[in-house]
């Protein structure tokens, strides 16, 4: 190609003729010239995949944001705008995510990594997700606000003092209260679902109503998690899978099988696992010690929750890999994370190891890390040891009360006695939200 032509060329790319040449005319594409109709198809594509992906793709120029709709939804009710997939990472550091105002979020689907600088998180505690919806608990005034970490939308809800006053009496359970964001059951927005680890009880809140209110004064919840609108639970000493919220006739969903002959040795775990609602059963073995740890077994349940009694046994997890606590639950895909195994179970041994994988295949456990090295069970050795595995960032999410605190979860399970300092601080960041008396003459502290 000649001089001119090439200088030609450069000019209709809006580019220069020195320098290295440029693409033939035949390749240039003005993308911001597309069909209105085809870039619609385009955004409803990328919506589907992920809402960040699609809040770049409405960045790229004023034709594309035109033809897409805001993803700033101030109900925070359409599924399809939440972050869906996106998990909080943890520094390591000792510093809350909600006292450095910063979250860092991994995308589970892609391993895409985003730093979030959210000022809203000043003066709340973080006490928990759905949907990649931060749930928040204002320490001044017990407030709660949702908060959509990448549109900044905030949805707030009423203090939950009253709740704390009548209902949770123990410092703990109101210090790391559970919350969860499903569908209201009366008006047209979400709504929030509360319960408390050693308090019986679930308390629910939505921006249309004035104050919390109770809907199970006895109810003890062993596990609990949002899925496709509802929020589901166990009750452990009736074994029983139950609709939490919205309230209906037949909460009950189905009787969990005593599979392993002793109920005590039994642990139950809820959750959603690719459109699936999976009910996990982990056994003690209690005869036998391997290694430093107690063998366990598993049993897996798909929650048929539109016919009420069936529980479907699950004999494979195809390419997911699931990590469970107390905490929370999680489910990824070894397609999407080569580093994670498939068909496994990812759990806390309880015993000298931290994180342990079962195999659902084989039946067999795996130690995956070894014992904490940053101490010798007195003292402190050295500092953390960096990089962090991806095993050790998810099983860190899955435990709120490491993540939270900003420790990694394989290096904080066991905190010696000795380390004064660190319990010190811990109880008091336990204790910094302030309920006021019901006469608001009055502050009692927790």
């Amino acid at each position: 190609m000649g001089g001119s032509s090439s200088g030609a060329s450069a000019a209709a790319m809006g580019g220069s003729s020195s320098g290295a040449s440029a693409a033939p005319m035949g390749d240039w594409r003005d993308w911001a010239l597309l069909l209105p109709d085809l870039k619609e198809v385009i955004a409803a594509r990328v919506l589907a995949a992920d809402v960040v992906d699609y809040m770049s793709m409405r960045a790229v120029c004023t034709s594309w944001r035109a033809s897409a709709p805001c993803p700033r939804d101030p109900t925070l009710r359409d599924a399809r705008l939440r972050p869906r997939g996106w998990v909080a990472l943890c520094d390591g550091d000792g510093v809350r995510p909600a006292d450095a105002c910063e979250v860092a979020f991994l995308q589970t689907a892609t391993g895409r990594c985003v730093g979030a600088h959210l000022p809203e998180l000043h003066g709340y505690r973080i006490v928990g997700f759905t949907d990649g919806l931060l749930i928040l608990l204002n320490k001044d005034t017990t407030a709660v606000r949702v908060l959509h970490p990448f549109t900044r939308v905030a949805v707030d809800l009423p203090p939950i003092a009253t709740i704390f006053k009548y209902m949770v009496k123990d410092q703990q359970s109101r210090a790391w209260m559970r919350a969860a964001v499903c569908m209201s059951q009366s008006s047209d927005s979400i709504a929030v679902v509360a319960w408390f680890p050693n308090s019986p009880g679930v308390a629910v809140s939505e921006p249309t109503f004035p104050c919390w209110y109770i809907v199970n004064h006895n109810i003890q919840l062993a596990a609990a998690v949002s899925f496709q609108g509802s929020v589901y639970g166990v009750i452990s000493n009736e074994r029983q899978v139950v609709q939490v919220y919205p309230q209906c006739l037949k909460p009950y969903i189905a009787h969990i099988p005593n599979t392993f002959g002793i109920p005590q040795t039994h642990l139950f775990f809820l959750v959603e696992s690719a459109t699936r609602l999976i009910l996990v059963l982990r056994h003690f073995n209690f005869e036998n010690w391997v290694e430093g740890y107690r063998p366990c077994e598993f049993a897996l349940f798909e929650v048929d929750t539109a016919e009420h009694g069936r529980l479907n046994p699950l004999s494979s997890l195809g390419d997911q890999a699931l990590f469970i606590s107390r905490d929370r639950c999680l489910s990824v895909s070894h397609n999407n994370l080569h580093s994670i195994t498939g068909n496994a179970i990812y759990f806390y041994s309880e015993d000298l190891y931290p994180i342990i994988m079962y195999s659902v295949s084989s039946g067999t456990c795996e130690l995956i890390s070894t014992l904490s090295i940053i101490h010798n069970f007195k003292k402190k050795i050295r500092p953390s040891v960096r990089p962090f595995t991806l095993v050790d960032h998810l099983f860190t999410f899955c435990n709120h009360r490491h993540w939270s605190s900003g420790l990694m979860f394989h290096e904080y399970h066991c905190i010696p006695r000795s380390w004064r300092a660190m319990f010190k601080k811990l109880k008091a960041q336990d204790s910094e939200v302030q309920v006021k008396s019901l006469e608001g003459s009055e502050v009692e502290e927790y």
